[in-house]
């Protein structure tokens, strides 16, 4: 004898007792590249990685890398996270050289926000920012002080 599959024994759906998965937008969030580090920069006194780490400044750098991959690209430069240069700087204003094994034409760029004067200069293709220069005594881009 063929079993009864009507309806009429089905068991009723139970309520649904999933959580709902909330779905973010999908957000172009900035990335790091350490592609293009140079440090032989400034000649005088090349910053490096180890120094950062000696002088205890890394683990602030990290840190705020941490704080930035949260933002987007227009998120950071809108609230002032990352300061937009455009060209490269002056001979007469800057410390460094434009590295070789960079493009001429890009968005230089630095991060602030490490505590004082250390900041990291690069350049932003998109939604990565390449760090080029570690400049702990604010070299990049020298500017008049101002208020003193």
């Amino acid at each position: 004898m063929a079993k009864d599959r009507g309806r009429k024994h089905q068991k009723g759906r139970k309520e649904n007792t999933r959580e709902e998965r909330i779905i973010l937008p999908n957000r172009a969030l900035l990335n790091f590249s350490f592609k293009y580090l140079d440090q032989t920069q400034p000649a005088t006194a090349p910053e490096t990685l180890d120094l950062w780490l000696r002088n205890r400044l890394l683990d602030r750098f990290c840190n705020r890398l941490i704080e930035l991959s949260k933002l987007t690209r227009d998120e950071a430069f809108n609230q002032q996270q990352i300061k937009l240069y455009g060209d490269f700087p002056p001979a007469n204003k800057t410390c460094f050289f434009h590295p070789k094994h960079v493009e001429e034409h890009v968005a230089w760029s630095v991060i602030e926000g490490i505590g004082g004067l250390p900041r990291v200069a690069g350049f932003i293709a998109e939604n990565t920012f390449y760090v080029v220069f570690l400049d702990s005594q604010h070299q990049f881009w020298l500017s008049t002080l101002k208020h003193t």
